[in-house]
Parts: structure tokens; sequence; C-alpha cells
């Protein structure tokens, strides 16, 4: 049982798989800072949980990590290099608004902001 294709394609280059151009290395930058914003706020959060008060000293960090990601993102999507879509920014945004928001709360109960009306 030897059969050979004269039509073969060639050989398939594993390394990077797809078709077309990379994506915006600007774009996965922003969404990196974005997920580390979000889950660095995510462990400040479960620290407080466990009676670790002392855990609000790092609450700037995920809202800086989330404004900083936010606006690579934004920097990236404007000058387009590289291969952009939407929902890859729509995306970035919404994990940088993650860690913005989650910063905004922990550095209110920081600061003793009053932020939801109590």
């Amino acid at each position: 049982m030897n059969e050979t294709h004269s039509h073969s394609a060639g050989p398939i280059d594993y390394a990077r798989p797809g078709i077309g151009p990379r994506p915006s290395t600007t774009i996965l930058v922003g969404g990196g800072m974005g997920i580390a914003g979000a889950f660095l706020g995510l462990i400040i959060f479960l620290a407080a949980c466990f009676g670790l008060e002392g855990a609000f000293l790092f609450s700037p960090l995920p809202f800086l990590l989330g404004a900083v990601g936010l606006v690579v993102c934004i920097v990236g999507a404007v000058t387009g290099k590289g291969n952009i879509e939407d929902t890859q920014v729509l995306g970035v945004m919404f994990v940088c608004l993650f860690g913005i928001v989650g910063g905004l709360l922990e550095m209110s109960v920081r600061y003793g902001w009053h932020v939801l009306g109590a």
C-alpha cells in the first residue's frame, strides 16, 4: 500500500499557525497588563477577605496596570501595525476596565472614600 500523491502542498509551518499576518504586539502587551492588573486586584481582594487589611497598600497597582494597558491598547489600535481585529481591542479594553474599576474600589477602601453612598 504505497501511495504517492503528486499534488501535495509541501511542508506545513507549525511554528506560526493560522493564515495572515501576526497580531499587533502593542495590543498584546496592553492585554497582558490588563490581565495582570485584574488578577492582582483579585489577589488583593482575596487577601483582604482573609483578614490581611495591609493588602490594600497595593491597591493602586491594579489601577495603574489597567490604565497603562488601556492607553497602550488604544495607541496600538491607532497606529495599526500588524493584524488588528476589533474583538482583540474590545477584549483588551474590557479586561483593562476590570483592573481600573477594581483598583478604584480597593483604593476607596484604603483611603476611606465613600463611593457607594454609605
